[in-house]
C-alpha cells in the first residue's frame, strides 16, 4: 500500500469509529432520558461537530509536537537539571535515548515503517473520518429506533469492518480487534441508554 494513503486510511478509521462509538452513545443516552427524536438528533449533531474539531484541533497539535521532538526534548533537558552526579545524569540521558530508538523502531516495524502525516493532514483525516461516523449514527437513527436491537445493526457491522481494518493495517490480530471495537462501542451505547432511564 501507498505509504500516504496507508496513513490517511489509518487516520480515518480511527475518526470513523470515534466518530460513531461518541454520537452513538450520546444518541442513546439522550433517547434513555426521553427526549423527542428531534432533539436527540439535535443534540447528538452539536456534539458530533464539537467533538469533531477537538480531535482534530487536538490531532494537530499532538502531531506537530511529535514531530519536532519537543517532548524528547524536554525530558532531556529535565535530566539535564537534576542535581545529581554527571555520570548519573549521563546514564539517565542515554537511557531515555534508547528508549525512544525503541519505541521509534517498533512503531515503525508495526506501522510498516511509514512517515506520519503532517499535522494539517492528520487532523483533516481525523476530523473527516469522525464526521462519516457521526453521519452513520444519524442516518442510522432514521430508520431505526430504540430501544429496539435493529437500532444498532448497521452501526455494530461498520464498527466490525472499521476495527477489522484498523488491526489489519497496524498487523494486530484483526478478529480479537473486531469485537473488541464493535464490543465497547456497543457497550457504551448500551450503558448510557439504561443509566439515562435511571434519571428520566
Amino acid at each position: 500500500m501507498n505509504k500516504a494513503l496507508f496513513n490517511y486510511s489509518s487516520s480515518v478509521l480511527v475518526g470513523i469509529i470515534d466518530g460513531i462509538i461518541v454520537p452513538l452513545t450520546v444518541y442513546c443516552f439522550f433517547t434513555g432520558l426521553g427526549k423527542s427524536p428531534q432533539q436527540v438528533g439535535n443534540n447528538t449533531l452539536y456534539v458530533a461537530l464539537c467533538a469533531a474539531f477537538l480531535l482534530a484541533i487536538g490531532g494537530f497539535f499532538t502531531r506537530r509536537e511529535e514531530l519536532s521532538h519537543t517532548h524528547e526534548k524536554r525530558i532531556l533537558k529535565v535530566y539535564r537539571g537534576l542535581d545529581v552526579a554527571d555520570h548519573i545524569k549521563e546514564d539517565l540521558i542515554k537511557d531515555a535515548q534508547r528508549e525512544n530508538e525503541e519505541w521509534k523502531n517498533e512503531w515503525q516495524q508495526n506501522a510498516l515503517a511509514v512517515e506520519p502525516l503532517p499535522p494539517l493532514s492528520y487532523a483533516g483525516a481525523i476530523f473527516t473520518g469522525y464526521i462519516i461516523g457521526s453521519l452513520v449514527v444519524l442516518a442510522n437513527a432514521r430508520y431505526f429506533r430504540l430501544p429496539e436491537l435493529s437500532f444498532f445493526m448497521i452501526p455494530t457491522a461498520v464498527l466490525l469492518i472499521t476495527g477489522f481494518y484498523k488491526y489489519r493495517l497496524f498487523g494486530r490480530p484483526v478478529i480479537g480487534g473486531m469485537f473488541l471495537t464493535a464490543g465497547g462501542g456497543l457497550a457504551a451505547a448500551m450503558g448510557a441508554y439504561w443509566i439515562a432511564h435511571l434519571f428520566a
